[in-house]
């Protein structure tokens, strides 16, 4: 069977024995696959799926709609799994909430729990991370001036527009209020201007230390082109080469924000 055909009756056959109440994948509109709910095994001949779909559907576990509905389905390739892993290992879900479908390309993996998916990730996906293209550009970029670097940034958040369509996409970015929309006291300005926007992107980023996965969702979702992938790698490979840290495998590892070890590296402190 092609991927589409084993995710239909994979899918069919979880909402059969109530191991789902719910499916979240992918639907055809024209040329384009978007997100879509399936409630009902006659609906499932509109799933489909797009390997190069950058839209992760992991986010939208933060919707209070969509939780009601746990246990459910959720198509999801590796980086998708990982960002799964990573909401467990912060208790946002557990292995009972979701079933997950498992592809990659042609390739499909059946149906996982999360501890299954941890261990697909660790046998076959364990070199995941940032796109090569990207780790290059970082690296030119730290090898500018200061000055250079500073002026390479304005002109790339000059363009945003402050939409928020990069924590919409992101999984990672469940909180019920967004420190942007804060205002007693106002920590970042919502005006989309220099100040704010930088502010905004940069602590975004920083907020995802240690919990990005590199699925590229955010960047995709951006209307102005910002290479936001370019931040979240400076920061993932920071957080990787100095507390070891290589997210989204272990359902039941500690976060790396929030979590202390003695051996943690202090040569930052002055």
């Amino acid at each position: 069977m092609s991927v589409t055909e084993s995710l239909r009756a994979d899918a069919a056959a979880l909402l059969a024995d109530g191991r789902a109440k719910m499916i979240l994948g992918f639907r055809r509109r024209g040329e384009a696959c978007i997100p879509a709910f399936f409630t009902a095994a006659e609906q499932l001949d509109q799933l489909d799926y797009d390997a190069d779909s950058k839209v992760n559907l992991a986010a939208y576990l933060r919707k209070a709609e969509v939780r009601e509905c746990f246990p459910f389905g959720l198509v999801a390739r590796p980086a998708v799994m990982r960002s799964l892993l990573v909401l467990a290992a912060e208790n946002q879900i557990t292995n009972d909430d979701v079933r997950i479908l498992g592809v990659d390309g042609d390739t499909y993996h059946g149906v996982l729990d999360l501890n299954a998916a941890g261990e697909l990730l660790r046998a076959k996906y364990g070199g995941l991370g940032f796109d090569e293209d990207d780790l290059r550009r970082v690296a030119e970029i730290e090898a500018m001036t200061p000055e250079q670097r500073a002026a390479f940034w304005r002109e790339q958040l000059a363009k945003c527009t402050r939409c928020y369509a990069c924590r919409a996409a992101c999984p990672a970015c469940y909180c019920e209020r967004c420190i942007v929309e804060r205002n007693t006291p106002q920590w970042i300005s919502t005006a989309a201007r220099d100040h704010g926007n930088y502010a905004w992107n940069v602590i975004r980023a920083f907020h995802l230390a240690g919990r990005c996965t590199a699925c590229g969702a955010c960047e995709a979702a951006c209307p102005q082109g910002i290479p936001l992938m370019l931040l979240n790698a400076e920061v993932g490979t920071t957080v990787e080469a100095e507390v070891g840290a290589k997210v989204g495998y272990d359902p039941q590892a500690e976060p790396v924000i929030g979590t202390w070890n003695e051996n943690d590296k202090e040569d930052y402190i002055l």
